[in-house]
């Protein structure tokens, strides 16, 4: 799929972060849902990551639950507040991938994780400002 139809993917995905059974859409470039802004204290933000499917090539779904299983440890480990979430694109051929919302985590560390699992772009989000789309380095190689 060439870059421009892959960002188009990306920023029609719909985001959904799973929080006590309760199931919070977010949008690229749309103001970050209410109960999502409240975790978000003036001095932290968090982002959407994934390991499914390192540049963007179809992985089986045991090799990526694998990688995500690799991908939560760590952030368990580095004690980060996550919850469960998962992408869904417009495009019903591809399967939703399963992914992180991570509390509290900086650009740096991000893009570090994203370049480490092969991650075009990740969902960035911050207090009371809309959720962005962030592309990686990986993005330009």
């Amino acid at each position: 799929m060439a870059k421009a139809q892959l960002e188009k993917s990306y920023l029609d995905t719909i985001y959904s972060i799973l929080i006590n059974g309760n199931r919070i859409d977010v949008n690229i470039g749309e103001a970050v849902p209410t109960v999502i802004n409240d975790l978000l204290d003036n001095n932290k933000s968090a982002v959407i990551l994934t390991a499914f499917n390192p540049r963007s090539q179809t992985f089986s779904l045991q090799e990526n639950k694998s990688r995500n299983n690799i991908l939560r440890a760590y952030l368990v480990k580095n004690n980060y507040i996550i919850f469960d979430a998962v992408g869904q694109g417009s495009d019903s051929s591809w399967p939703a991938e399963e992914s992180f919302f991570i509390i509290g985590i900086s650009k740096d560390e991000t893009e570090k994780l994203a370049v480490e699992y092969g991650q075009y772009a990740y969902v960035w989000l911050e207090k009371d400002k809309p959720a962005s789309l962030i592309f990686s380095s990986v993005w330009s190689k």
